[in-house]
């Protein structure tokens, strides 16, 4: 089983006697080396603005249980940010049609997405 991810760094589950290790949308990210154009390129462990990870046996198992009791509350199963499918294909596609969508954890752009009369501090010296 594939499983995606758009947090962006990932997230580490502990279930079930297993720790799961699930890649980020910045996974392969080094700092010193950004990528081009502030767009992630494709990779066997990102795909589309998400991060893959393949699954098997004791830790896939562990991780249903953990996704079944995570999707029932408010949470990154809940609103898409973690999603599962039996293929790679199947997974770029579902990454393909949630790129557009916001996540929660995007980034802030403070010259438009400040809520009305907040200021940035280079507002306040200028």
């Amino acid at each position: 089983m594939f499983v995606g991810s758009r947090l962006p760094h990932g997230l580490e589950i502990e279930h079930g006697g297993e720790t799961i290790v699930l890649n980020g949308a910045n996974v392969g990210y080094d700092g010193n080396n950004p990528w081009r154009s502030g767009a992630a390129p494709d990779s066997v462990d990102r795909i589309s603005g998400a991060g893959l990870t393949l699954l098997e046996g004791k830790q896939a198992d562990a991780f249903m249980e953990w996704f079944e009791l995570s999707g029932k509350g408010f949470g990154p199963v809940k609103n898409g940010q973690i999603f599962i499918t039996d293929k790679r294909t199947d997974a770029a596609k579902e990454a393909q049609n949630l790129e557009g969508e916001t996540t929660g954890a995007d980034p802030v752009d403070p010259s438009k997405d400040l809520p009305k009369g907040v200021e940035t501090d280079t507002e306040k010296k200028g």
